[in-house]
């Protein structure tokens, strides 16, 4: 016969095991916050030395464009070991995570947005080692924009990953702000795509380059967007 003592010891042992499963996952999740944010850093740098290679492009600086190449390139292997780090932590620990398959979808895109990133400044590099004539205006303005709107995008990211814990009504704020941002990007996208064609229709080479150099960063943009819809769905659910 099961005494009511014997009922109240293993429901005790459920909470205790409850319990301590809970705070697994949390330093657990602390450890992966702390990592992510590590990564969106180098992620936001890759794209402030972007916007800078731009200007050493526009100035005819070769040499600093190299430099900046060399710099972006490193970071972007940061970014990916770091990845293939936290990557395997959370497989090791993943019993004690309910969004497992969450943080490996946001790591895997980090990871996907420094390559563009780096595909980007590549695309500078070779436009700095050919015989190019200096950016349109238009053209390096449109560039110049939707780096400082992606830029932003990293930040929001960031900002939405530290305030994970907020209430619905003010973390929704910021993702909202974040697909503006993205928006916002799709039409200087569109708009590129067109000034792209006027200035370059004579210079294929010239066109392909600059073409993908706006295909990258609207694809990151998008990327960017989906680490922010992942980060809301964990959000959602605390």
């Amino acid at each position: 016969m099961i005494t009511t003592w014997a009922i109240l010891m293993s429901e005790g042992s459920i909470n205790l095991d409850v319990s301590r499963g809970a705070e697994r996952e949390s330093i657990a999740e602390s450890q992966i916050m702390e990592q992510l944010n590590t990564i969106l850093r180098n992620v936001k740098e890759i794209y402030r030395e972007l916007a800078l290679m731009f200007k050493d492009l526009d100035n005819g600086n070769v040499d600093a464009v190299s430099k900046r190449y060399s710099r972006i390139r490193a970071l972007k292997d940061d970014v990916e070991n770091y990845g293939i780090n936290l990557m395997e932590y959370v497989i090791k620990v993943s019993p004690t995570l309910t969004f497992k398959d969450v943080y490996v979808s946001i790591i895997q895109d980090l990871v996907r947005a420094a390559e563009h990133g780096e595909a980007s400044a590549y695309r500078n590099l070779l436009l700095s080692s050919k015989e190019f004539e200096r950016l349109p205006d238009k053209l390096y303005a449109l560039l110049d924009a939707m780096l400082t709107r992606l830029i932003n995008m990293v930040e929001l990211d960031t900002d939405m990953l530290f305030k994970i814990n907020l209430g619905n009504k003010a973390f929704r704020e910021l993702y909202i702000k974040l697909i503006k941002s993205e928006n916002a990007i799709d039409d200087l996208y569109r708009e590129g795509g067109l000034a792209v064609l006027r200035n370059y229709s004579k210079d294929v080479g010239a066109l392909i380059l600059i073409k993908e150099l706006f295909d990258k960063l609207e694809d990151a943009a998008d990327i960017l967007k989906r680490v922010g819809t992942y980060i809301r769905y964990i959000s959602l659910h605390r």
